[in-house]
């Protein structure tokens, strides 16, 4: 009789070996370079939270250089009411002390109405990265930096105090600064639009003020959009005073439109330092 043959032993496993193994799992996955890092910060959408702070100190830069820019040619490069009405007395020949007055204020209203142009367009990317508003502010930073340089270095002529009466020529070369700062001042009104800050335009006070006198909480303790207005309406006011006694001593406007500048470079800085748009978890 045939004898069964003995069962077979379980076979041990066997580890995978090195040619088994899929070639992913020996080679580690490559990190993110530096450059794709930060432009994944940049690209990041700030927080709204405390967003109206460097909004309402673009007011305090509107003072500064309306204040210095009417001062020394008549003219705003922010308030383009103002310059509006000039423009229409123009058509009669008038102020009769400023005869050709009217083209500052057609270059300033120009130049403003540009800028919004060319800071709207941010809408097409990401208006409210982090990387936007830096660049942004940046931008309207060096704009006011020329128009600063080319003062200081007396390329345009610094009046002392008030423009003269009787001055019917318009020296051309002022209407360089005023359309750098025109341009920049349209930079900050788009954004403050941008970012929902209606209420603090930075540019103009005569819809605030009528914002306040008809707000019906104006009273109440807790009321962030009367303490926006306010702001704005102090900020103006504050870099008008301060505008006004520099241009008035020693150190002349270009220091004003430095300090100006100063603020514009912080506010872009403090843009790419932002905190994030908290995702909504879902």
């Amino acid at each position: 009789m045939a004898m069964p043959a003995p069962a077979e032993k379980d076979s041990e496993p066997t580890l995978p070996t090195t040619e088994d193994r899929s070639p992913s799992a020996s080679i580690p996955k490559p990190r993110k370079s530096t450059l794709q890092a930060a432009k994944s910060y940049l690209s990041n959408e700030i927080s709204l939270s405390h967003a109206d702070i460097p909004i309402i100190a673009c007011c305090l830069v509107s003072g500064l250089c309306d204040s210095s820019a009417y001062n020394a040619w008549s003219c705003f490069v922010s308030m383009q009411t103002g310059n509006t009405i000039f423009l229409a007395l123009g058509a009669s020949g008038q102020p009769t002390s400023h005869r050709d007055g009217w083209l500052k204020s057609l270059v300033s209203i120009t130049c403003f109405l540009c800028g919004c142009f060319t800071f709207a367009s941010t809408r097409l990317i990401n208006p409210k990265s982090r990387g936007t508003l830096a660049i942004s502010f940046l931008l309207q930073s060096i704009c006011i930096i020329i128009a600063a340089a080319l003062v200081q270095s007396h390329v345009i002529p610094e009046p002392k105090g008030l423009v003269t009466e009787n001055s019917y020529d318009v020296n051309l070369l002022e209407l360089l600064p005023l359309g750098f700062l025109a341009f920049q001042s349209g930079g900050q009104i788009v954004t403050s639009r941008l970012l929902g800050f209606n209420e603090v335009p930075t540019t103009v006070l005569t819809s605030v003020y009528c914002d306040l006198a008809s707000d019906p909480k104006i009273l109440t303790r807790d009321n962030v959009k009367r303490n926006r207005r306010a702001g704005a309406v102090l900020a103006i006011l504050i870099g008008g005073i301060a505008g006004g006694w520099i241009s008035r001593s020693k150190a002349g406007m270009s220091v004003s439109l430095w300090i100006a500048a100063a603020i514009k470079f912080t506010i872009a800085v403090s843009w790419s330092l932002w905190q994030p748009k908290v995702a909504i978890q879902r």
